[in-house]
């Protein structure tokens, strides 16, 4: 049986007639009564039963009527939520990130959710290297972070990515700290002090690049000597005076108020031996490459770009 024989028998009992009903179709009545004969043969019931003003209804084919009329609703549902997954505005959207990526996307998620209600967005905290390994075994569908020292070469080829913003760093050091005045300090005023890091889980990545910004702009290797594994540890112990941080000031702008109030904030803004692209950190959209990209990865990332332009 197909979609077409419950239509044909829905026209029919509706019209109790087949040559109204063949004229609502736009098809023969000989083959409108072959179609509904076809249909009475393959249930094994008589659904109709004919006389001289056309055809009334069984009682099975009253009963049979009530469930074809669900079965081409439901199948008219279908096709209409197929569509809207066609154009991205239905369905599911798997996303990973972690840290200040994630306090990026809230806004971004409160957001879409506004222009597409329809699309159930889960979210997943994984930290920058999980999230590509993620996104190439298929278990998350979008990765928000910074990647710059965890994508392996191969791996470039197989991943499709998006600029999202650079954010500029900037160096937290523990309240009234001596530095110089009348100028905003450089880097390689804080060579002799201690750097605190980040666990992993949080940041992977980022010990090589503060060792690397720190010679390049700095021209000094980093005393780091205290790990903490959340960033509220972080800031506890700067607070603390164990040492100083350098992180992104889209991360510190986060939890701005628990920044301030343990230390002071510098952002790194040197003319000199000056690389931009050392000197921000690159937040970036990450997905699978694939050819169509799927309408709800575009769709997302267009309220990513909007939201990073705001």
């Amino acid at each position: 049986m197909e979609l077409r024989h419950l239509r044909y028998f829905i026209a029919v009992a509706e019209e109790l007639s087949l040559r109204r009903a063949a004229q609502r179709l736009h098809v023969s009545q000989p083959a409108l009564s072959q179609q509904i004969s076809d249909l009475e043969d393959e249930l094994a019931i008589k659904l109709f039963t004919r006389n001289s003003r056309g055809v009334e209804l069984t009682e099975a084919g009253r009963t049979y009527l009530t469930g074809g009329r669900r079965v081409l609703a439901a199948a008219k549902e279908a096709a209409e939520q197929a569509q809207e997954a066609a154009k991205g505005e239905r369905g599911r959207l798997l996303i990973g990130s972690s840290g200040a990526p994630i306090l990026f996307l809230s806004g971004v998620l409160a957001r879409f959710r506004e222009l597409q209600p329809l699309v159930e967005i889960t979210l997943s905290h994984l930290q920058n290297r999980a999230q590509v390994e993620a996104v190439l075994n298929g278990s998350i569908m979008l990765g928000v972070g910074f990647y710059g020292y965890v994508l392996e070469e191969d791996e470039q080829e197989q991943i499709s990515s998006r600029l999202l913003l650079r954010s500029p760093v900037v160096v937290v050091c523990p309240k009234n700290r001596r530095l110089p005045t009348g100028t905003a300090p450089k880097l390689k005023d804080f060579r002799h002090e201690k750097f605190l890091y980040i666990n992993t889980e949080h940041a992977l990545g980022y010990e090589h690049w503060l060792r690397g910004l720190c010679k390049q702009i700095g021209g000094f290797e980093p005393d780091i000597v205290a790990l903490a594994d959340s960033v509220e540890s972080l800031i506890g112990m700067v607070a603390a005076g164990r040492g100083v941080f350098v992180g992104t000031e889209i991360g510190i702008r986060g939890k701005q108020e628990a920044w301030r109030s343990a230390g002071d904030f510098y952002p790194l803004t040197e003319p000199e031996n000056y690389c931009e692209l050392e000197s921000y950190c690159e937040l970036s959209a990450i997905w699978k490459k694939q050819w169509p990209m799927e309408p709800i990865i575009s769709n997302f990332i267009d309220v990513l770009v909007a939201e990073s332009k705001s």
